[in-house]
């Protein structure tokens, strides 16, 4: 049966025939599919305009907004289906058995072992990666009050991209989010999803009601001094070949104490100082601001009112952006999960090449470009390592 996925895609009435033909034996799915995927019919009008007797009534505009949003919904609709049927076909088309493999996965759910597999996969990522040498991240949730609910749901977005990044990267490092009060409209937000907050924790992603200077304040004032540190290594090597040490501990990260001399960097565009490599005993802070380009300077603000205030060692730098890329016009305005990202794929490429880091990350729609100047120096660069 030589079947491509891309006679599959050609049409939704291609999908309606193969199904129909590969699948006799397994009637109930094409015909399940079948009704699926030949329901295109535009939403009605008359359901656009249902009302009940209590909501008022509908302007044109809001009437269009509705039309749009219900096709929306119908076109997902329809490639969801569309594509569980080239997953379907692409399996029959390899000989596997459906059943047994939907068995067996509830069989592992059951008892745990997806659980146990997906641990396993983590602490082989966060040892091979060393997190616990890495630079951490921090979110400072600070801004919320001037910001719109609309801005506050954004950035509950942007802090589940974040946490998803980290969870899947080959080389996670320990993120914090400082200044989600109980109550607030982020936390609110997060709390939507299941095993928020204590699940992330597992991940190397911690939560602090306190803001950034009560959390680092106190962090940095229990740094650990050179030889406690070794004695601390030493005392948990030792337990660690006894079977004394759960090894998912040194994964948490949630009590462990900074190094010595530990700094924090706060990232904002409007920093004089360009960020050239990343510093892995350095916590490099995003605010967590969305704002569409309405709060000028307010993160470089927070950040000098916290040296000013408080005896926290904070400096600022911004990525280096202009010295690497051509924007052509386009904005510089970076969300938060995109700094993170980038941050990530900085330390992925071994701390290397801020042009792949930044080019993997930003959307298409940027039209940003490297600089030709720059890529003739990472390739030297590239060149110089390998030999």
């Amino acid at each position: 049966m030589a079947e491509t996925l891309a006679e599959v895609v050609a049409s939704p009435g291609n999908i309606e025939e193969k199904t129909n033909a590969d699948l006799e034996s397994n009637t109930t799915a094409a015909a399940g599919f079948a009704a699926a995927a030949t329901t295109a019919a535009a939403t009605d009008d008359a359901t656009a305009r249902e009302q009940t007797d209590h909501d008022p009534p509908l302007s044109k505009k809001a009437l269009k907004k509705r039309k749009r949003w219900e096709k929306a919904l119908d076109i997902k609709k329809r490639r969801k289906e569309q594509s569980k049927a080239i997953r379907f076909i692409k399996a029959k088309n390899e000989g596997r058995d459906l059943d047994a493999e939907r068995a067996l996965q509830k069989q592992n759910e059951m008892e745990g072992k997806g659980w146990e597999r997906r641990e396993q996969l983590w602490r082989g990522r966060c040892d091979k990666g060393n997190i616990d040498e890495s630079f951490r991240v921090c979110f400072d949730c600070s801004f919320e009050d001037q910001m719109t609910w609309k801005e506050v749901n954004s950035l509950s977005l942007q802090l589940k991209y974040a946490y998803a990044m980290n969870r899947k990267s080959p080389m996670p490092v320990h993120v914090h989010v400082t200044g989600l009060k109980s109550g607030c409209d982020t936390r609110n937000h997060l709390e939507k999803v299941d095993g928020f907050p204590d699940r992330w924790v597992g991940r190397a992603y911690h939560v602090h009601e306190g803001n950034l200077e009560d959390v680092f304040g106190s962090a940095l004032s229990n740094v650990v001094t050179s030889k406690d540190d070794d004695e601390d290594k030493q005392v948990g090597n030792e337990a660690k070949s006894e079977g004394k040490v759960d090894s998912n501990s040194c994964k948490d990260g949630s009590q462990q104490a900074l190094r010595p001399n530990h700094q924090l960097v706060y990232l904002t565009g409007d920093s004089e100082n360009t960020l050239l490599t990343l510093d892995d005993n350095t916590t490099y802070i995003i605010g967590g601001i969305v704002d569409r380009n309405r709060l000028k300077r307010a993160a470089i603000e927070r950040a000098e009112a916290i040296g000013s205030n408080s005896t926290l060692p904070i400096k600022t730098a911004r990525l280096p952006l202009d010295e690497h890329f051509d924007f052509k016009g386009s904005t510089r305005i970076l969300t938060c999960n995109h700094v993170f990202e980038i941050l990530l794929k900085y330390r992925e490429n071994g701390y290397k090449d801020w042009g792949v880091a930044v080019m993997s990350v930003l959307p298409d729609r940027k039209n940003v470009h490297e600089k030709e100047e720059q890529k003739q120096q990472a390739a030297e660069k590239n060149e110089g390592d390998k030999s």
